[in-house]
């Protein structure tokens, strides 16, 4: 049994409209990186937002280790809280996922929601801000930051639920040669730590480092790659 399936989905935002996806499958293997690409519209947002319990397929199933993820499971709080723990997702424009008042406190954020005790909240907030090289940024307000580290920070708030999957939309948009080099150098931790990684981009340098399959969702082509 594969370890995430997406089984002869169909989705549209509107039933007047045609659907973004029809009939649509996938599957992955644990451990497994898949670089997804398509051309604006192809329905990568779709993709993403399906696969993290934000929408839902009007035909078809949603089968994550073995349980199916419907609007009816995740309305029960205490299966949402396990399914966000193994879920990580990254936005394109981190602008959306940042609220709090300080970094330390946008990290914290999300262990703190899942009842974690604080001194534990605080060993993973600080070992993410290293990890993402943010420690000094700390006590800075989120909206203060430039872009690189704005993403940095959202990345860390990620991490720090130790996701087994991480979702991660154009992870390279809008960054400077530096942070391109941290943020290669910790998908390859993810990778040889065993994460599953759901990669948009259209970057020929992650996919080749990274990606063992490539998703075309402008021909709807999956390749098996290395």
């Amino acid at each position: 049994m594969a370890y995430l399936e997406l089984r002869d989905i169909t989705f549209a935002y509107d039933t007047s409209e045609n659907p973004v996806f029809d009939g649509f499958s996938l599957s992955l293997e644990k451990g497994v990186c898949l670089a997804v690409r398509g051309d604006n519209g192809a329905g990568k947002t779709t993709l993403f937002r399906i696969l993290n319990g934000l929408s839902f397929p009007v035909k078809g199933e949603y089968v994550l280790d073995g349980v199916k993820i419907t609007r009816e499971y995740l309305k029960d709080n205490s299966n949402a809280k396990r399914f966000h723990k193994r879920m990580g997702y990254l936005f394109q424009n981190p602008d959306i996922m940042l609220f709090n008042a300080k970094v330390y406190d946008e990290i914290a954020f999300g262990p703190r929601q899942m009842g974690i005790g604080e001194d534990k909240v605080r060993e993973r907030t600080e070992d993410c801000m290293n990890l993402l090289e943010i420690r000094q940024l700390a006590d800075k307000a989120p909206y203060h930051l430039s872009e690189g580290q704005k993403k940095r920070v959202a990345l860390a708030a990620v991490l720090a639920l130790n996701p087994e999957i991480l979702v991660l939309d154009e992870p390279f948009a809008g960054l400077d040669t530096k942070n391109r080099k941290l943020f290669m150098k910790i998908l390859g931790e993810l990778k040889k730590a065993g994460k599953t990684l759901i990669i948009a981009t259209h970057s020929e340098e992650i996919t080749e480092a990274f990606a063992d399959r490539v998703l075309d969702l402008s021909t709807f082509v999956d390749e098996t790659g290395r």
